[in-house]
């Protein structure tokens, strides 16, 4: 692996990359299971696999698996003993865990009856029964239907506002988005592209777009030989134009016209466009 990154206290920071591209063998490292042949690393400035900073991390593995005859509250307690936890302390921070990640009301459930989703939220919790200052969370999103991946994005949100740092790793790059601060683009063990979300998915060549609905007293044919591309599905008009002043003057035709303008803005690429960008200049498919 050809593999070096920063990851800024207080952020969620995504590790993108395809399945095999070595998300879970740095995972792995980072976590102290297994030990670089080459390289160093630190985490909160001490050696990797350091005992010390273990016991200020948190860890939802991919697919997780836990005792299946415990309830919730018990399989916390478990896991909370691990960490020299006990007593009223304990039973306190159980509580808070259930109540953030939803599971208080079926804290008596035992593990074998539970979903998919059900398990990653409780796996989520055990993840933070020591108050860790840094989580690693391995595909915390996969498998889960819409409602519960956006309760998931919500609660790592969360997690940062707390002040606590959040290593996404995931190849769901919608996933990644809206909450990252910041992603490293992996492929075959190596960095392709790194950095903020707002720089990689900058506005692209002074481009502007433009979406529309409704009027009927504007030019199509106009509109089209003004802008780079113009589009209609169904009541709407999406253009592109090579710059904001052409922009705003078709915006404010189609608004003189009786049309409705549902955005107007820079036009910016996705993650997923940046992705494929940086695959694919390194020769991978």
């Amino acid at each position: 692996m050809d593999l070096s990154i920063e990851v800024e206290e207080g952020t969620i920071f995504g590790l993108v990359g395809p399945n095999g591209s070595g998300k879970t063998t740095t995972l792995k490292l980072l976590l102290g299971l297994i030990y670089p042949t080459a390289g160093s690393g630190t985490v909160f400035d001490l050696p990797l696999g350091s005992p010390e900073y273990k016991r200020r991390i948190g860890f939802l593995p991919e697919g997780p698996y836990f005792y299946d005859h415990l309830n919730a509250v018990e399989l916390l307690a478990f896991y909370g003993g691990l960490f020299g936890m006990s007593g009223a302390a304990l039973q306190d921070r159980i509580e808070e865990l259930l109540h953030m990640v939803g599971m208080w009301d079926r804290r008596e459930i035992r593990v074998r009856n539970y979903s998919r989703g059900m398990l990653q939220r409780i796996g989520l919790a055990q993840a933070l029964i020591n108050d860790p200052d840094l989580v690693f969370l391995d595909e915390p999103t996969a498998g889960l239907d819409p409602p519960a991946q956006m309760e998931m994005r919500r609660l790592m949100v969360d997690l940062r506002r707390q002040g606590k740092t959040v290593f996404l790793c995931s190849h769901l790059l919608k996933d990644m988005e809206p909450i990252c601060d910041s992603v490293a683009i992996l492929a075959r063990g190596v960095v392709r592209r790194q950095g903020r979300i707002r720089d990689l998915l900058g506005a692209e060549s002074g481009r502007f777009r433009l979406r529309v609905a409704g009027g009927n007293g504007f030019s199509l044919d106009s509109l089209r030989d003004r802008s780079l591309d113009l589009k209609i599905e169904g009541e709407e008009i999406t253009m592109l134009f090579a710059n904001q002043q052409q922009a705003l003057a078709a915006a404010q035709e189609i608004a003189d016209n009786g049309g409705t303008i549902l955005e107007l803005g820079a036009q910016t690429r996705s993650l997923e466009d940046v992705f494929i960008e940086a695959v694919a200049a390194g020769g991978d498919e």
